[in-house]
């Protein structure tokens, strides 16, 4: 499962991924910026607009139509992070020209569509549709509101941003709160612009069909913008702090959460794969089988690598009584294996795991085209197969070497706000 990645305009490629298992295409336009917080807010409302309507199909029910018509399209969009970088995009899926019942040209009317609503949004004296803007405002509000409300994904974003506090990694994908309830429809409108013109663009098809009717459309739609060559926006590696940081907070939750945060400078991402898998990443993990299984000091406890900022969390569920012990536990889990602590039926079991997950890429659209875009991102271009057959050469030695790159930087809890009239 290649890709064939070609620049199709300044600072615009066009990535084609085939794969005769699907029956379906889906095409996605991945707008790549530098994150910031004085525009997350303003970036991440703009694709959601993008897709209620266009020029040819102005409001939301002419353009559900029109999806009805092309055999169930489906049009959506996301916004996520990638280092340091805001990733905004706009996304349709259907099924192939192949599977039409009167030879309808599918795949070149999902591109048309898709690139209309890019650069033909339905527009009212000069800005968005004051409907669309504040519909899209309000859902946006909602998305960070359920980030706050899910506390394990608020404590991780709360980590992850004290980790990299006046980093660009350490601002939430949407932005905040209180920027996303201060966003007018004209930063909205500024912030398209700016995105239109400055941002690396990546074109991702990921299907069955002959993706060159696709390519044809946005090569003619791009060669009609002026837009300069902008580079990758680049993440950078933090140091970690010269002692670690701890911090609580204190909300009113039923179970305490603690993320233990640590940073690497290791370049073998196969071993820090491997390593993070071994360590708190299959229910075979040092963490699992010990911290939760063993010891029942967590309710769950996970440890998860990302390979573009350099970064391990690990994450738990624990009672208030057994913070400090569970802590200590999962130091002691990662000394352990810091020492060579596993046997090589530990390593064999994790590779196999990791194998798996790297096959069950290609069972959906979305996870082959989130691979590529990391891949392009990070200036690399392997496929899973090949990432697999990296990963099988790893061996004890390496593991060791990822674990002591690792330093710890900082201790994020979240508990009760009894505990703390408890301790006064």
């Amino acid at each position: 499962m290649s890709i064939n990645r070609v620049k199709i305009a300044n600072s615009v490629y066009f990535s084609g991924i085939t794969d005769e298992r699907y029956k379906t295409n889906r095409i996605s336009i991945n707008l790549i910026m530098p994150l910031d917080k004085e525009t997350a807010s303003a970036n991440a409302i703009v694709p959601s607009i993008l897709t209620r309507g266009n020029e040819s199909y102005p409001d939301f029910m002419k353009l559900t139509k029109k999806l009805h018509g092309l055999y169930g399209a489906v049009l959506s969009n996301t916004v996520g992070k990638l280092g340091d970088a805001q990733v905004c995009t706009v996304s349709i899926s259907g099924i192939d020209d192949a599977y039409a019942l009167s030879g309808e040209k599918l795949t070149e009317e999902m591109a048309s569509i898709l690139i209309e609503c890019l650069l033909n949004p339905v527009l009212e004296d000069g800005l968005f549709k004051d409907k669309n803007f504040n519909l899209e405002k309000n859902n946006l509000i909602d998305q960070i509101d359920a980030e706050i409300n899910d506390k394990r994904t608020y404590s991780i974003n709360r980590a992850s941003a004290i980790m990299c506090e006046d980093e660009p990694y350490g601002i939430n994908r949407y932005g905040s709160k209180e920027s996303a309830e201060k966003l007018t429809n004209s930063m909205a409108y500024d912030a398209y612009k700016r995105m239109l013109n400055e941002s690396r663009i990546e074109i991702i098809f990921v299907g069955c069909g002959d993706y060159n009717n696709a390519k044809t459309v946005f090569e003619k739609a791009f060669s009609a913008l002026d837009r300069s060559d902008s580079p990758m926006p680049e993440t950078v590696l933090s140091a970690p702090k010269s002692e670690p940081l701890t911090h609580t907070d204190r909300l009113q939750v039923n179970q305490s959460k603690m993320v233990l945060g640590f940073k690497t400078d290791c370049d073998d991402v196969s071993a820090m794969r491997l390593m993070t898998a071994l360590y708190g990443g299959t229910p075979t993990s040092k963490l699992f089988m010990n911290v939760r299984e063993r010891l029942s000091l967590c309710y769950y406890c996970v440890a998860r690598y990302d390979r573009i900022k350099g970064l391990v969390l690990v994450d738990c569920g624990v009672e208030s009584d057994n913070i400090e012990k569970a802590k200590d536990e999962i130091l002691a889990q990662l000394e352990n294996v810091k020492q060579g602590d596993f046997t090589d039926s530990d390593i064999e079991n994790d590779k196999l795991s990791l194998l798996n997950s790297f096959k069950t890429i290609g069972d959906a659209a979305s996870a082959v085209e989130g691979w590529y875009v990391t891949q392009i991102y990070s200036g690399t271009n392997f496929t899973p197969e090949e990432e697999g057959e990296k990963l099988s050469n790893i061996g004890k030695d390496e593991i060791v070497q990822a674990a002591q790159s690792l330093k710890l930087d900082t201790i994020y809890v979240l508990t009760g706000e009894e505990s703390q009239q408890e301790g006064e």
